[in-house]
């Protein structure tokens, strides 16, 4: 009794590792950022409003999995100042303006999304920029 048990368990096991070599073989290329969060794509805004609509508008969007890290022009303008003054840049950080600093939000892209094509047709109405995390680590938030 105990050899045909043993038999399929064996045989499980085989089919499992035989399945994950070819599910994550090297060399498999899945379209998309292959860990969650590794892509940061960054989207500016002249306006608070104008970042709240595009926010609502890309939460509707197939191809995006979050939005994120929404911040208005005051927001900004009170990190972009802290960051000056810690550099020691107080002429800088006195000189800069809430109303010239602009508004943001993070957008992370659904799976199989390839990111490079999305932010290109996201800078057709939006600055844009795209930072990989995972291989340029830094503070993007």
């Amino acid at each position: 009794m105990r050899r045909p048990l043993l038999s399929t368990v064996v045989l499980a096991l085989v089919t499992g590792v035989a399945a994950s070599v070819v599910l994550f073989a090297p060399g498999r290329h899945v379209t998309g950022s292959p860990t969650p969060y590794c892509t940061a794509v960054g989207v500016l805004f002249d306006s608070d409003e104008r970042m709240w609509r595009a926010a609502e508008e890309l939460r509707g969007d197939r191809r995006v999995r979050e939005v994120r890290d929404e911040r208005t022009q005051a927001q900004n303008h009170e990190r972009l100042t802290e960051a000056l003054r810690e550099a020691g840049r107080d002429d800088l950080a006195d000189a800069a303006r809430v109303d010239r600093t602009p508004a943001s939000l993070r957008v992370v892209e659904g799976l199989g999304v390839d990111v490079e094509e999305f932010a290109d047709e996201l800078r057709r109405q939006y600055r844009v920029n795209v930072v990989d995390v995972c291989e340029e680590p830094q503070d993007v938030g």
